[in-house]
Order: structure tokens, then sequence, then C-alpha cells
């Protein structure tokens, strides 16, 4: 068995507006780190820079399917996430797009602590992302 986390937010938007913003190296940018490189195609691997992380965390783009959504794996370098997934969904509603953020494969053994806390973390990153996106896609200023 693996835990998993599971976010939903809405977002005041177009699902391609949303897909847009989290399937590009500048979308990301704008609301996760600014430390963006790598290859943003299927197939490509991205990595993202954080201050006070001592390596880049590396995912593989398994999936484009735009405006519905994007998948990650995580293949190796960061303790924990190895071989982990990340799942966006975009899906239409009232009010723009219902996004479903899923981070899925991590080790029932994973302290309750540390996965709390990288929940958060997402949790943290899926309200930057609706901020962004709403506003237009200005660059949240609190990365920064």
């Amino acid at each position: 068995m693996t835990r998993d986390i599971v976010l939903g937010i809405e977002v005041y938007a177009e699902p391609k507006a949303v897909y847009d913003t989290v399937a590009t190296r500048s979308g990301l940018a704008s609301f996760w780190t600014p430390e963006v490189e790598g290859e943003e195609h299927e197939g490509g691997e991205l990595t993202f820079g954080f201050a006070q992380a001592p390596a880049r965390l590396p995912v593989q783009v398994t999936t484009l399917n735009a405006p519905q959504g994007i998948e990650w794996s995580v293949p190796a370098g960061w303790p924990a996430w190895e071989g982990t997934a990340i799942t966006w969904s975009f899906d239409a509603s009232e009010h723009g797009t219902k996004v479903t953020f899923r981070h899925t494969g991590f080790a029932d053994e994973m302290p309750d602590y540390d996965f709390g806390s990288i929940a958060l973390t997402w949790a943290t990153v899926a309200s930057r992302l609706k901020d962004v996106v709403e506003s237009g896609g200005a660059p949240n200023p609190a990365l920064g």
C-alpha cells in the first residue's frame, strides 16, 4: 500500500488557461518556484530548484493531455519522492475549472509529520496556482 495526497480547488478561469500555466516552465515559475529548467514537452524532464533544498527536484513529463490533464513521475534524486507520480486534472465547471491534484505513491512508513508537511506545501502551491491564473498570469509576489 501507499499513501496519496489528493487536493481539489476551483479556479475561476477556463481549463485551457489553467492547463497552460501548469504545462509550461514560465507558468510553473509564476506559482511554484522561479527555478524551473528543462524540457516541458511530453517525454521531457523538468527540474525545480528550491533555496532550502540541497538538490533539484527532477520530474518526467509523462502525459500532456490539453486541456484535461498533466502527469509527471519522479524518477530519482529526491528521498521519499522517488517513484511517486503527480497528476493535475482540469475539468470545466460552472465557474471555470475544477482542479484535482494527486501526488501518489508515498511509502506507508513515511512519518506522518513528513507526509503532512508535503501535503501542506502542495495545498499552498495549489492556492498560488489559483491566484496566478485568476490574476491573468501575474507572478505570485510570495515567490520573491
